[in-house]
């Protein structure tokens, strides 16, 4: 059993409160099985350069980190330490320090049986392990200062996700939002969040802000939202929307996904033994059907770039490649493919390594009396296939004898 808990640092929780303007939001996750804590801070508004042997961020010296520890207690009251991570040192998991390019400090470790806490963690295994959903548990973290030498930013920890089915709902800040088992719905709103989805089948939205979305095991429902995010895990048979924004998404799993880029100029990454359907929506999208090029037998895939002007790459199995509208970059990459184009889909296209031995153009909509042989023409860098309207396909370094009427389908 698993259990996570969100962390909001502030001054207004401190005993008695102060005025203090730094901030933090962090989050605990317990592990009933090894009997252990992972947490992860992103903390703002203090300064750990000095006591880390780095430089300090301001002149003052007041807004200097002396120490950070857990406490005992429950909100409103003082409470003992039961496990620090500066004065006294522990384990080097328990302290990993990282300034951020925004002036922000990400503060994360584990705590565990083996660490010289002043109380052991299994003393609190009970309440960590078993707390409800929404319930808040007599411990806290708290982050003391040379200014706030009692405490400067503390959180009490509230239980937000457990190995049921939940529904995690982050802040407008950088939320790391795990849904653990079960099947959850994910919401990350605003803010540049971490979200994993973990076991089960999850809808997961990342909202506004730059995401890193990990959909876990599961057949997960993504949705990327507003902002250049990275979709990645995709353990089941998912399905992908990108939003809008500058997506990565890219997996590599024995199932297959769906997965369309939306707006945005979007990279687009499958995996090589499943059937995936790609999608890039509107942008310039770079989509690669496999993960690894040289292995032996990918599965086929189906690619399409939709508006924009994409770069398509497919596998070395049966792929369907349609460019769509704008001026498209293919490549079959062995195989038997199809390369669908449509009359309601103009642009300039091209074709980089077509075999007339076994692909195949497929013609939609140009009407049954178009010929395309009739409408091949050489090319200096390849058979050119006149598409009217200003719309053609250049077949790189092959010449428009070596073409037959195997190698195109005409549907009205």
């Amino acid at each position: 059993m698993s259990t996570a808990f969100r962390v909001v640092l502030e001054g207004t929780q401190e005993v008695p409160p102060n005025d203090s303007t730094a901030s933090g939001l962090g989050t605990v996750v317990f592990d009933s099985t090894e009997i252990a804590a992972s947490y992860t801070f992103r903390i703002e508004g203090v300064d750990y350069g000095p006591i880390t042997g780095g430089s300090a961020q301001t002149p003052s010296t007041l807004d200097d980190v002396i120490s950070t520890h857990f406490h005992n207690q429950v909100r409103g009251m003082n409470g003992p330490v039961v496990f620090g991570q500066i004065n006294p040192a522990q384990d080097e998991d328990d302290l990993n320090i990282a300034l951020n390019a925004d002036g922000s400090w990400m503060v994360s470790g584990r705590w565990e049986t083996t660490d010289p806490a002043s109380v052991p963690i299994t003393d609190f295994a009970d309440e960590l392990g078993s707390a409800p959903v929404g319930s808040e548990i007599p411990i806290y973290f708290n982050v003391h200062t040379e200014q706030f030498q009692g405490g400067e930013i503390r959180g009490q920890l509230i239980a937000i996700a457990d190995d049921n089915d939940n529904v995690v709902v982050g802040t407008p800040g950088d939320d790391f939002l795990p849904g653990l088992g079960g099947n959850d719905i994910i919401r990350g709103l605003a803010g540049n969040d971490r979200l994993e989805g973990g076991d089960g089948d999850d809808i997961i939205d990342g909202g506004e802000g730059d995401d890193d979305i990990n959909t876990g095991a599961g057949n997960d429902l993504v949705f990327g939202g507003q902002g250049n995010d990275t979709v990645g895990g995709m353990a089941g048979s998912d399905t992908v929307f990108g939003g809008a924004g500058d997506d990565f998404i890219a997996w590599n799993d024995p199932t297959g996904d769906v997965v369309f880029g939306d707006a945005g100029n979007d990279t687009l990454r499958g995996g090589d033994v499943a059937a995936d359907t790609i999608f890039g929506g509107e942008g310039d999208d770079l989509i690669r059907a496999v993960a690894n090029q040289q292995l032996a037998d990918h599965a086929p895939d189906r690619l399409f770039g939709d508006d924009g002007n994409d770069t398509i790459i497919g596998g070395n199995a049966d792929d369907t490649i349609e460019g769509g509208a704008g001026d498209d970059n293919l490549a079959g990459f062995g195989g038997a493919d199809q390369f669908v184009f449509r009359e309601s889909e103009p642009g300039n296209d091209l074709i980089v390594d077509f075999d007339v031995t076994q692909d195949v153009v497929v013609l939609e909509g140009f009407g049954a009396d178009f010929d395309p042989l009739d409408n091949l023409s050489a090319a200096p860098s390849g058979a050119t296939l006149d598409l009217g309207e200003g719309s053609q396909v250049v077949f790189l370094g092959l010449l428009a004898t070596e073409f037959g009427a195997s190698n195109f389908l005409v549907t009205a």
